[in-house]
């Protein structure tokens, strides 16, 4: 398996070496040691003992056989009491079916649908998504289960054990880069970030296409790479993980929504809702001190001593965290993080910090998107609308940022990622695109009114369009970053700060 050759490289990273002062602290996840698939694992070489007859690829290979059931979650065209969209079900009322599910993963060389599986798990499964379940090419959940329907953690393609997956098809993004690049970037800047590999799918002997291998934000296998639990001398303490979203959450693996301080003001229109601890864990008196614990942070943000020393937001959250986060969603101007699909999490002791996910639409990549790379996009999203009211905050956004335009985010860096990643998946781009070239066509969700030409119709084009937004995006925030100032100026903020 090459979860081995990757174990021995994660064993040598955490090595303390004190003459060279490289120290990984306990709770670092990535930063500073993220695996980006396609620089650590060799191209396509072509087979020399088969034909092209046989199926060949470097990238892992996922098969699913829904043993003649079919996938629930489509779109059914009803509306629920939310006026959401209502999703269709299993045969038996339920939200996914069980399903066979094999990963094929060599340790060297190729992967053909007749190798041997690097394992076979049963599965639950169904399409996942919001408006991208209306797309051909569907995205999917798969939550492992063991023959008894219990949770069944495996480590997939070298990642962390994990029993729940997103199957991400990159349909809109026709670069098929996006989500992978920042995924990949978040983790060289942040604690954690999702792990995400590329892989081709099989459903039912049909072939899908590129699709990534996504981490979700849970807890994981012992708690996972978030930590959020700990044990210390017999005594068990949990951290929490939520998700602000759409006001309903039939979709969303959810626990319990809370009714946060920000929902009675009417702060917000979006539900703040309790992803961990899970149901089996997760007790009356434990969200009802979720739903305090959080309230109480968003009171001390709303309130008149918002930043002050002894009193103010800091203390309740890690500033390092949110301040790459709103870097990472700022230059790529990811329009739904803040709103929808935000996840927000604490660990035992902690102070609040945040993940990033879904970066589909982000670099000008949607309808409602920014045109050409202008405009500070993410200042009033969520609660960065308070946070950069507050001076100290807005500098280390922008000292950050300028520290990460000479090294992640420098436009070289960024622009030869891109080439390096279409480079590398070979063969693959082109698989792609002959199974989904009928639907590259003009796509309402990237229409404009004439501005922006977003319907791209080859991968080659989308990359190039991909790169020139960066190019354009970063130098606009190099001339423009300063501007955040204006934000937390006083003359701005007179009813928020505290004057003399």
């Amino acid at each position: 398996m090459k979860s081995a050759f990757r174990g021995i490289i994660a064993a040598v990273l955490m090595l303390v070496i004190v003459l060279g002062a490289v120290i990984i602290e306990p709770g670092i996840k990535d930063a500073g040691k993220r695996y980006h698939q396609h620089l650590e694992e060799p191209g396509y070489t072509p087979c020399s003992s088969h034909g092209d007859d046989i199926f060949c690829t470097h990238l892992p290979l996922v098969v699913i056989d829904t043993e003649g059931k079919e996938i629930p979650g489509k779109v059914t065209g009803e509306r629920d009491s939310f006026d959401q969209a209502v999703y269709s079900k299993a045969e038996d009322g339920t939200d996914y079916i069980n399903v066979s599910v094999s990963v094929i993963d060599n340790d060297s060389g190729n992967n053909h649908l007749t190798d041997t599986p690097d394992f076979t798990t049963r599965s639950l499964f169904r399409i996942r998504g919001n408006s991208s379940r209306r797309f051909e090419k569907a995205p999917y959940l798969l939550k492992f289960v063991d023959d008894k329907g219990n949770d069944n953690s495996i480590e997939v393609m070298g990642m962390d054990a994990h029993n729940e997956w997103a199957l991400n098809g990159p349909y809109l993004d026709k670069s098929l880069v996006r989500n992978y690049m920042w995924y990949n970037i978040s983790g060289e800047m942040m604690e954690y970030s999702p792990n995400v590999r590329y892989c081709e799918l099989f459903v039912n002997n049909d072939y899908r296409g590129v699709y990534l291998m996504t981490e979700t934000i849970t807890a994981g296998k012992d708690e996972g790479r978030l930590r959020l639990k700990e044990n210390v001398k017999g005594n068990e303490f949990s951290g929490f993980l939520l998700r602000i979203d759409r006001p309903t959450e039939t979709d969303l693996e959810t626990v319990r929504d809370i009714y946060s301080f920000s929902e009675r003001l009417n702060l917000t229109s979006f539900d703040i809702s309790i992803r961990y601890p899970g149901k089996n864990t997760l007790t009356k008196e434990r969200s009802e001190e979720i739903e305090r614990e959080f309230s109480q942070f968003e009171k001390t943000l709303y309130s008149y001593d918002y930043n002050t020393e002894d009193y103010g937001y800091q203390t309740q959250i890690d500033t390092d965290n949110f301040a790459d986060y709103y870097i990472i969603n700022e230059f790529t101007s990811n329009i739904d993080a803040g709103n929808y699909s935000t996840y927000i999490y604490k660990e035992p002791n902690g102070k609040y910090k945040m993940c990033v996910w879904d970066f589909n639409n982000s670099c000008n990549n949607y309808t409602e998107a920014q045109y050409g790379g202008y405009g500070l996009t993410k200042k009033n999203s969520g609660y960065y609308f308070m946070i950069l009211r507050d001076p100290d905050f807005s500098q280390k956004v922008i000292d950050r940022y300028r520290e990460l335009r000479k090294g992640v985010l420098s436009e070289e860096y960024l622009t030869n990622y891109v080439d390096d990643v279409i480079k590398w998946l070979g063969p693959a781009v082109k698989r792609n695109y002959e199974r989904w070239k009928a639907y590259y066509n003009e796509n309402p969700l990237l229409n404009t009114d004439g501005t922006v030409d977003r319907n791209q119709h080859t991968t080659e084009e989308a990359t190039e369009f991909l790169k020139n937004w960066i190019v354009k995006r970063g130098a606009w925030l190099d001339d423009n970053i300063e501007a955040l100032k204006f934000v937390s100026h006083p003359s701005r903020n007179k009813r928020w700060n505290e004057q003399d």
